[in-house]
């Protein structure tokens, strides 16, 4: 204000307005402020009310009666009045204690009339998974308008959305709950179980569920177990979801093998996989039974042929070995114990205490199935009534699977000091295992869904 009363003849921006001398005064500062303001109100309320602006809709199908791990439709429409540049983009952000899919599928494009205007535009679908009981607030859809070209040419957001969610009789809110219309599930081994099999022989179960409307994603996580003397070894997962206008039916195989370390006779446990029928609503359950193995023990010809064969094979090393330190001018041994202890359960719970530090509930429960799998049948038992360890781990897998709570640091850092407490009854089936090799090769996934939770 001084600068510009002292050089009257200063020129002012474009679009701003000097008052005479006579006429200004110690209050007129705010005026000159709200003239420019009041010059562009008119302007805004043109571009709210232009008739070119989207109108956007959102609704759920089902809009109430819904359970936990049901699959709910999100949908949302986006009109355009006349003509549809381009198809816009529409995301749906994280909400909490839920899941929210979104599948790779071409939107419906549909018409409307309203308020005597043609309309025309796309509707996008969503699918929401909630993990916890009470009431589940979904933000609202994130629109981005685009030109003729692809290009964003603005911004329009949608309408949140609130439902409420019960726990349905005779499941349990806390873990993965699978919710269906229509659930199967079935077996096969290999060999069968009625075959005899020699000392350190196997047997494959592979295991293939489907659900309709419900993504292999959503599918619970299977269980495995078997008797002392048989250790358990697990492929990774196989999940295919098959997507036909809108809707999505998925399919998960999970493949274990079973190493039989001493004969005798063994009862492979049964698997169950628990779900809630949308159509009776009822809880059901699909078991699969289990078999019974008998594991002979190796003759004493074979027994004696092994040694000799072994005899020859180790005195063939041993000269392996010292050829190549005469060559090489040494070797270390260090390499394969290191290998080996890396193949143990004593390496994966210094594993999990590491990983449990950074409160990421995620990597720590890989870290726990990590430490769990490479454990002996009394260990896991022993770890699951661990009265230390059992609050902390059943918090864990509330958050993961059930969406209740939060997990941090501190929660973190208490789950790794009840495993660092925890100690092994039998420390050389906890400790240094011999690795066995991947017995069955990994499969590749046929068709992932794209995942929209957090990532839409």
């Amino acid at each position: 204000m001084a600068e510009a009363r002292a050089d009257p003849a200063r020129r002012l921006p474009q679009g701003q307005v000097r008052l005479p001398a006579h006429r200004r005064s110690d209050g007129d500062g705010p005026m000159r402020l709200a003239l420019p303001c009041l010059l562009l109100l008119p302007i805004a309320a043109m571009a709210q009310t232009t008739p070119d602006a989207p109108r956007l809709r959102t609704s759920l199908e089902p809009a109430a009666g819904i359970v936990i791990g049901q699959p709910v439709r999100l949908r949302v429409q986006v009109l355009f009045p006349g003509e549809m540049p381009h198809p816009p983009l529409v995301k749906v952000r994280e909400a909490p204690g839920t899941q929210i899919l979104r599948f790779e599928t071409q939107a419906l494009t549909i018409r409307d009339r309203i308020d005597g205007n043609d309309y025309v535009g796309q509707v996008f679908e969503f699918v929401v998974f909630p993990r916890r009981p009470g009431e589940i607030a979904i933000p609202a859809p994130d629109v981005t308008l685009l030109d003729r070209a692809g290009d964003p040419v603005g911004t329009a957001t949608g309408e949140a959305t609130r439902f409420g969610v019960s726990v349905p009789p005779g499941i349990d809110p806390s873990g993965p709950v699978l919710v269906a219309d229509k659930v199967s599930a079935s077996e096969s081994w290999s060999p069968e179980p009625g075959s005899t099999l020699r000392e350190g022989g196997a047997i494959t179960r592979i295991i293939r569920r489907q659900a309709s409307g419900v993504p292999a994603l959503g599918m619970a996580e299977l269980r495995f177990t078997a008797p002392e003397g048989v250790r358990v070894y697990l492929d990774p997962p196989v999940v295919e979801d098959r997507v036909d206008r809108g809707g999505v039916d998925g399919a998960r195989t999970d493949k274990v093998t079973y190493v039989f370390e001493r004969p005798g006779t063994y009862a492979l446990p049964q698997i169950s996989q628990p779900w809630w029928s949308l159509s009776s609503k009822e809880a059901r359950i699909e078991a699969l039974p289990g078999a019974m193995v008998t594991v002979a023990a190796t003759s004493p010809a074979a027994s004696e042929r092994h040694r000799f064969d072994a005899g020859w094979l180790a005195w063939g090393l041993l000269g392996l070995v010292a050829l190549v330190t005469a060559v090489a001018g040494g070797v270390t041994f260090v390499r394969p114990w290191r290998e080996r202890y890396r193949a143990s359960a004593a390496f994966a719970q210094r594993q999990l205490l590491r990983t449990a530090a950074f409160g990421d509930a995620a990597a720590t429960y890989r870290a726990m199935q990590t430490w769990r799998s490479r454990m002996s049948l009394a260990d896991m038992a022993s770890l699951e009534t661990d009265p230390s360890l059992l609050p902390h781990y059943q918090h864990l897998l509330a958050v993961i699977f059930g969406g209740i709570g939060s997990w941090g640091g501190r929660d973190g850092r208490a789950l790794a000091k009840a495993v660092a407490a925890w100690r092994s009854e039998h420390p050389q089936a906890g400790g240094l295992p011999q690795p066995l090799p991947p017995l069955n090769p990994a499969y590749a996934p046929i068709a992932d869904a794209a995942a929209n939770r957090g990532r839409n």
